[in-house]
C-alpha cells in the first residue's frame, strides 16, 4: 500500500472524510458535481500546496451556490 492510500485509510471515519462525503452528496443532488470538483481542483492547483481537499471543496461549493 502506498503512502496516499495509507493516509486516506487513516482518515476514514474522520470528520474530514465525513464532511467531504456530505459536500459531494449535496453537490451531486444539485447536479453540479463536475463543476464543483473541477473548481476545487483548479483552486487547489493555484494554492501553495497547503490547501486541503476539504477546504477546496468548501470554497467550490460556496462559489457554485450549493
Amino acid at each position: 500500500m502506498d503512502k496516499f492510500q495509507e493516509e486516506f485509510l487513516d482518515k476514514v471515519g474522520s470528520d474530514e472524510i465525513i464532511e467531504i462525503s456530505q459536500i459531494l452528496d449535496r453537490v451531486n443532488k444539485q447536479q453540479k458535481l463536475t463543476e464543483v470538483m473541477y473548481y476545487a481542483l483548479v483552486t487547489m492547483s493555484k494554492s501553495d500546496g497547503s490547501m486541503s481537499p476539504l477546504l477546496a471543496l468548501q470554497i467550490a461549493e460556496e462559489d457554485w451556490n450549493v
